[in-house]
């Protein structure tokens, strides 16, 4: 979690191709639909493949009773790209889907509310409280330079 291939790499002493044939073998880009009974959730979320590089993929989750698992992981993270997965998705499991959990990537909020429409959407909570927080942190600084410039040193 959270770990580029390149940090697996080095946390597993193993080379960056053997990551990589781990994930073409054991990770699935076509999901067997046929497999899934209900598909409560679905989560969007990228990782960079490596460090400093603008090489994302998207790994899509599916929450299931008890459950996630990982449905796909799609080459890049584009709009077009996500949009086309969710297609993807049998009606008879799209009709189910009470939630798509997602960052606040816009191309990931957009596709899914083309294929979904708008009022099925969360925000994660991660998300949401890094930016609680950043806005808290920028009003306490601005009231703490607001009241020394106003009060003396002893006040």
């Amino acid at each position: 979690m959270n770990s580029t291939v390149e940090d697996v790499t080095i946390k597993e002493d193993i080379g960056y191709e053997a990551v990589m044939g781990i994930i073409d073998r054991y990770i699935g880009y076509k999901v067997n639909w046929e497999t899934i009974q209900k598909l409560d959730i679905i989560g969007l979320d990228e990782i960079s493949l490596k460090k400093g590089h603008k090489n994302f993929v998207t790994i899509v989750s599916g929450r299931i009773g008890e459950n996630t698992i990982i449905l796909s992981v799609l080459k890049d993270r584009k709009k077009a790209t996500v949009k086309r997965f969710l297609k993807t998705i049998p009606k008879r499991l799209r009709r189910n889907v009470v939630a798509i959990c997602s960052d606040m990537y816009e191309g990931f909020i957009n596709a899914a509310k083309k294929v979904f429409g708008k009022n099925i959407i969360v925000i994660d909570r991660f998300h949401v409280a890094k930016l609680y927080r950043e806005g808290l942190d920028k009003l306490r600084k601005k009231e703490l330079k607001c009241l020394k410039e106003k009060l003396s040193e002893e006040e």
